[in-house]
């Protein structure tokens, strides 16, 4: 499909276009409701650049819509996304790294509380042999 504009009506059609259009990205229907489809520009000035129109045949001037355009608009709208999950990740890895700073921090206590209780059961058990000692044989 071919499309055609004077220099003069294209600022203006695309001034139109952009108020009717005011969905960032690429447009997923025309403002009359029917599905947009991708086009190929056959014009002189736009040969082979993609466009979103409306699917309609008889309403395929509804909707225009550069494709590159659209691109542009998704990879800006994406960016403050993109940076937030950064800077969440970063807030993740702060504190794995705390978490694991516990975790070795509390397997040193039980290793300790380990190490205190069976000096514990070693101190009884040698205290009931001196006892049971004394008992059975003085």
């Amino acid at each position: 499909m071919a499309l055609k504009m004077s220099s003069s009506s294209s600022v203006s059609g695309n001034y139109a276009r952009r108020r009717l259009n005011a969905e960032r990205g690429t447009p997923k229907q025309c403002w009359c409701d029917e599905p947009s489809e991708l086009f190929t520009s056959a014009s002189v000035t736009n040969p082979g650049r993609l466009y979103y129109c409306c699917a309609k045949e008889y309403r395929k001037r509804h909707l225009l819509k550069w494709a590159d355009e659209c691109l542009v608009e998704e990879v800006e709208d994406i960016k403050p996304v993109i940076r937030g999950m950064n800077e969440d990740i970063s807030e993740l890895r702060l504190n794995v790294s705390r978490l694991e700073k516990k975790i070795e921090v509390m397997k040193k206590a039980d290793m300790r509380k380990g190490d205190e209780c069976m000096r514990n059961v070693v101190v009884c058990g040698v205290g009931m042999a001196i006892l049971c000692y004394y008992y059975f044989f003085i």
